[in-house]
């Protein structure tokens, strides 16, 4: 899956129109959402020097385009070197969401079992079961936060920053 700080595609393509954009992107995305980090409970942790600088409560946040594969598999998340979004969080698990696009373009997510669970809008994802992503839809899973949108909903946040 190809990434992108949203603070480039907002300085290349804040004041495009939807055209421009859609043309060069033609594709939905999940933003990766930044928030404050916190250690799951097992971690081990350490004494950072003093010198060391103090995290921002908030990040940059991460736009993962949407692209169907070539063989129609589904897109997998997760912390897993099989997946095709990686994202080294200790509350994901291998293989913690999967995406799929219907033959009409019909993007839905899937929890894959995971151990700590995943949210769309707030409500619990049955594990093995899709539920449809529109536009603007929350995804949290485990304590990272998504958020899907299509292209013009791309365009719109981009013209936002």
């Amino acid at each position: 899956m190809k990434s992108y700080l949203l603070s480039s595609l907002a300085f290349r393509f804040g004041s495009a129109e939807a055209e421009t954009f859609s043309r060069a992107f033609p594709h939905d995305w999940v933003l990766w959402e930044p928030g404050a980090w916190k250690a799951p409970a097992s971690t081990t942790h350490l004494l950072a020097p003093a010198s060391t600088p103090t995290p921002s409560k908030a990040g940059e946040a991460l736009a993962l385009a949407l692209e169907p594969r070539p063989d129609g598999a589904p897109l997998k998340l997760g912390r897993g070197a099989e997946c095709d979004a990686i994202i080294n969080d200790g509350t994901l698990s291998q293989v913690h969401l999967v995406f799929m696009r219907s033959p009409d373009g019909v993007w839905t997510v899937r929890d894959a079992n995971s151990r700590n669970g995943s949210k769309l809008d707030a409500v619990k994802l049955e594990p093995g079961k899709p539920a449809t992503l529109t536009n603007g839809a929350r995804l949290v899973a485990a304590q990272v936060s998504f958020t899907f949108y299509n292209s013009a909903g791309m365009l719109a946040r981009l013209k936002g920053l």
